[in-house]
């Protein structure tokens, strides 16, 4: 097969958190932008062991599959194809448009540019056992910034564009189906979020939400101090201390569970101190962004006329109550 476009590309820079804690953010990758193909069916190509490790190796320490679960990793190895080249053989073409993303088991490949009218030069290092390159191919198509060529015969194993958002795309679908019904559990005095707000509504803040990762030992949220974030546990523990009681905790939760909602309603005073027991991936919602996108929650739990931000002067009022009892509200 000819697989055309531009190499030695690296990924937009990460996203950083803006807060003065330590936590580290996820990668955010650009192509969780693009629409899910619902209809993408995964073909695993059968591979040794040790080649499944090298690509996993060169996958996991590349920016762009930062953001990618274990699971998703496992998949996206999987749809990886050989691909042999032998001496002289060019790999992608400096200008063609990029549709792959190469890594290489054996042999080396030489990287070479051509500035303007000047004649072809060999730039860098050449590419050996364990590289990588053309990961931006699998964001968009842009024109390969550089040839490649092999130098000797050589082993390839490429991911191509549709396979990498097909994975990618279903993977976020399924995480975005669990948030909901986490989300949808989440329960504020003594009513639950999914007996009178809407499905939608529920997608609503799935959105609004930023995941972000905790280490072992960091503190989350400290007791006394102001709060206006709403974490809900996505995967991993969270211990549970208050002053009165010491450096014993008086809770662990878990996947699923949730903390601090009172700061949707209002600026809450922090009651406990909650620290990552384990690695802990915590969903995060603002009030400000919950208010932005509904509404001020306490007029859910009020059941009273709602009028959606951003909606036109004069425009028809939300009527929760009403709603519900047309079956819109579930």
């Amino acid at each position: 097969m000819k697989l055309e476009g531009k190499s030695g590309e690296t990924a937009p820079p990460i996203i950083s958190r803006d807060s003065t804690k330590t936590t580290k953010p996820l990668a955010r990758q650009a192509v969780r932008a693009q629409a899910i193909d619902k209809n993408y069916v995964k073909k695993s190509v059968p591979k040794p062991d040790e080649e499944r490790a090298l690509i996993m190796a060169a996958v996991e320490k590349n920016t762009l599959f930062r953001g990618c679960t274990q699971e998703e990793l496992l998949d996206i190895v999987d749809v990886f194809e050989p691909y042999d080249c032998v001496a002289g053989q060019t790999v992608i073409h400096q200008g063609d448009d990029g549709h792959h993303f190469f890594v290489v088991e054996s042999g080396s490949l030489g990287i070479f540019m051509k500035m303007g009218d000047h004649e072809e030069v060999e730039v860098g290092k050449p590419y050996s056992k364990g590289c990588a390159f053309g990961e931006l191919a699998l964001l968009y198509g842009s024109p390969r910034a550089a040839t490649i060529r092999a130098l000797d015969a050589c082993k390839l194993w490429s991911l191509c564009r549709t396979d990498f958002r097909g994975i990618t795309g279903q993977h976020k679908l399924k995480r975005m189906q669990r948030q909901v019904g986490f989300i949808g559990r989440i329960k504020i005095g003594e009513k639950v979020l999914k007996d009178f707000m809407s499905s939608s509504e529920i997608n609503d803040m799935v959105l609004a939400t930023r995941d972000y990762m905790y280490k072992a030992g960091e503190e989350i949220v400290r007791e006394g101090d102001k709060g206006d974030k709403l974490y809900l546990i996505e995967s991993g523990s969270v211990e549970v201390f208050k002053k009165a009681n010491g450096s014993t905790p008086v809770a662990v939760l878990s996947e699923g569970q949730f903390f601090g909602e009172k700061a949707l309603l209002s600026d809450d005073v922090r009651s406990a101190t909650c620290i990552a027991q384990t690695d802990a991936k915590c969903l995060e919602l603002m009030r400000e962004d919950f208010n932005r996108m509904l509404g001020p929650l306490q007029s859910f739990l009020d059941n009273k006329t709602v009028a959606r931000p951003g909606s036109a002067p004069g425009s028809p009022k939300r009527d929760v109550l009403s709603e519900r009892a047309r079956g819109k509200c579930k």
